[in-house]
């Protein structure tokens, strides 16, 4: 069913549309989109159309102790995997306020306007106020502390958005992660109105609010992060209740998240445990309880079948730019399928794209048939990543010779008579790696940099 709230936009840009008699790029809303991306069959959209066709389905990738060691391999490629226990106890004031001043002299330079259209320089002076840059002393010294519900974190201390232009308002260019439920942080700042933490978690670093947050001594943090007996989260959303009855709701995790189990609850829930925040602002760890339905006891073994099963139980959920609304985008549809296996995925693509061992090399000679026929015969589906500059997918299979991935997917363009059209997906979806063709741009296949299964690199010889 159409949701009526977007109407009075749809038409609105339509009537725009038209009377500027400019059509070179229009935007197609999500709800005049395709249900099918062009060349995707119903069929297609079931893990189990693909988990059937995979020869190697239930092939265990790595053992628990080789994702252990993937884990090193990913921190020490990327550097942006952190281990917030181990962060040392002082920074360096000097670059942390260096940081700061040059992220806001980044978003001044980028002309971005407020929801009213009005430009950002307007607000950006009271915004340098509220950082207090100048109050950060030469040696900072650091505050552990625990997320205690599911929040956004921000390139400055604001929770208004800001936009390239009034008429691009999906992404919202401030914000930089979602952080959930139990995240270790690192707080080394407070903004001078003391509702805003400056905070390091382990794949970002960015604002939040001070009441989502909870300080937690070193120790009380090492023993929690120790804890062996776990439970993940394995659907898109799992429930956290206050009661053993599941009715009273706390609040909700994503898929990935992983929480230590304190017992199991009959057949049907599992009490486990979570941080909160006391009325003096420190962490107190409490009990909380989830339906097992939702959740599974430690990792899942890392085989293609349940990658293939955890990226479809995303399938249709929203694009939510850096976790906005509390969704994913396509760098964090990655992360939490693979955090449900214990791998560490970085937040960015293009730190992903450098992750696991590489299937195919595609030079600029290759055409698109070179490509195509180099994909399909090297790589395997559900383990694989598809990745170019702003984007990354996860590799299914191939249907007659045709690759197709399942990705977080906000638009694409396709070709008109005299120009291009760009069509609005917004969700996860299942395509085919020709989408785009005969664009500017080209099709996601001839766009495609990085090709790697999350497996580890062959060794040097």
């Amino acid at each position: 069913m159409t949701d009526s709230r977007w109407l009075p936009f749809f038409w609105c840009m339509l009537m725009a549309l038209l009377v500027s008699g400019c059509p070179q790029k229009v935007v197609v809303d999500y709800h005049g989109s395709p249900a099918l991306a062009p060349g995707t069959r119903p069929e297609m959209n079931t893990a189990g159309f693909w988990i059937g066709r995979h020869a190697e389905a239930d092939r265990l990738v790595m053992t628990l102790d080789e994702i252990g060691a993937f884990n090193a391999y990913i921190k020490d490629k990327t550097r942006a995997v952190y281990d917030v226990p181990r962060f040392s106890s002082t920074r360096n004031g000097t670059t942390l306020q260096g940081s700061m001043r040059r992220m806001l002299a980044y978003v001044a330079s980028k002309n971005y306007v407020d929801a009213r259209g009005r430009p950002a320089g307007e607000s950006l002076g009271s915004l340098e106020a509220v950082m207090a840059i100048d109050a950060i002393p030469a040696t900072v010294r650091v505050h552990w502390a625990y997320v205690v519900r599911p929040c956004d974190q921000r390139i400055l201390p604001t929770e208004a958005p800001l936009y390239k232009s009034v008429t691009d308002t999906a992404i919202d260019r401030l914000q930089n992660n979602a952080l959930d439920l139990a995240t270790p942080v690192v707080v080394l700042h407070e903004s001078a109105d003391q509702a805003w933490f400056y905070i390091i978690a382990p794949y970002s670093e960015g604002w939040v609010r001070a009441d989502c947050v909870a300080l937690c001594p070193l120790e009380q943090m090492e023993r929690y992060e120790a804890c062996n007996s776990i439970v993940v989260a394995i659907s898109a959303r799992a429930d956290l209740f206050g009661d053993p009855l599941l009715r009273d709701h706390v609040t909700s995790m994503q898929m990935g998240t992983r929480l230590p189990l304190l017992q199991e609850m009959g057949e049907d829930r599992v009490q486990v445990l979570v941080p909160t925040r006391s009325e003096g602002g420190w962490c107190v760890f409490d009990a909380a309880y989830i339906s097992v339905s939702q959740v599974h006891h430690g990792y899942l073994p890392y085989t293609p079948r349940n990658a293939i099963t955890q990226a479809f139980r995303l399938l249709n959920t929203p694009y939510g730019w850096g976790g906005m609304y509390g969704e994913q985008d396509c760098s964090r549809f990655i992360q939490e399928i693979f955090a449900c296996f214990g791998i560490l995925m970085p937040r960015n693509s293009s730190q992903q794209g450098k992750v696991g061992s590489p299937v195919a090399s595609f030079g600029s000679t290759l055409d698109e048939d070179q490509r195509r026929k180099a994909l399909v015969s090297s790589a395997r589906g559900g383990v694989t990543t598809l990745q170019f500059p702003g984007h990354i997918m996860l590799y299914l299979g191939n249907m007659g010779g045709e690759p197709y991935a399942i990705h977080d997917l906000y638009a694409y363009t396709e070709p008109m008579s005299d120009d291009e059209r760009l069509i609005s997906i917004n969700r996860v979806a299942v395509t085919s790696l020709a989408l785009g063709g005969g664009t500017k741009k080209g099709s996601l296949l001839m766009r495609l940099v990085n090709v790697r299964e999350l497996s580890p690199e062959p060794a040097e010889k």
